[in-house]
């Protein structure tokens, strides 16, 4: 798609940014290959180390692959969150956010249209990933979560499909150099984007020094 030729979102970026909260629940309508496309050149726009672009995005559509996908999903998230610990949460808050999350789990092979895997390649001679691996692929998930609001759709960063990282890369024929960071289901909200509750900056900013604080 030509510079002049891409479409502008609808959103400004700053209310984006305030009300792109993590869409969970989605609408089964099928979404045009240019919306996400359009997503997907956004992702591009954003920053690599060294200016790498070694991201790589396997976007899945088949049914049946979702299903799988889906279902390894489901695995790795009643691992990190049993039903005990589910039903177990006492804080309402934190409450609503792990059904929010229990409900994508077995959900996530099924009603969203498109499942995207964020991935990076990396050469045969290079070593396992280290901790700073993520800095060139989840800004890259924050500018296609970002567009994908500005276009009215909806989706949310996952990774607990790293607990089956080797089957997924099995369905999918990713190879042993490729390794996988994220998974994000994409489709329109079955609800409204709306603003997002955080704990203020005061709170979790420190002046100069490590419990510094200003005023």
């Amino acid at each position: 798609m030509s510079e002049p030729d891409r479409p502008r979102a609808g959103v400004d970026l700053l209310e984006a940014i305030y009300t792109t909260r993590s869409i969970r629940r989605f609408s089964p309508e099928p979404l045009p290959d240019e919306l996400v496309e359009r997503v997907l050149d956004a992702a591009i726009r954003a920053p690599s180390g060294g200016n790498s672009q070694t991201w790589r995005f396997v976007v899945v559509r088949d049914p049946t692959l979702r299903a799988q996908l889906g279902e390894l999903y489901r695995q790795g998230f009643r691992e990190a969150y049993p039903a005990d610990r589910v039903q177990g949460e006492a804080d309402p808050t934190r409450r609503r956010v792990i059904r929010s999350a229990d409900y994508l789990a077995d959900h996530m092979g099924s009603e969203p249209p498109v499942l995207v895997l964020l991935c990076l390649e990396r050469s045969t001679d290079s070593p396992p990933p280290g901790r700073t691996a993520g800095s060139s692929v989840y800004p890259a998930a924050q500018n296609l979560l970002l567009a994908a609001r500005g276009l009215g759709l909806g989706g949310c960063l996952t990774t607990l499909h790293l607990r089956r990282e080797p089957q997924v890369k099995a369905v999918l024929g990713i190879p042993e150099t490729v390794d996988t960071y994220a998974l994000i289901p994409l489709g329109r909200p079955a609800s409204p984007h709306g603003p997002l509750n955080r704990r203020p900056v005061r709170e979790v900013t420190f002046l100069d020094r490590w419990g510094g604080r200003a005023g």
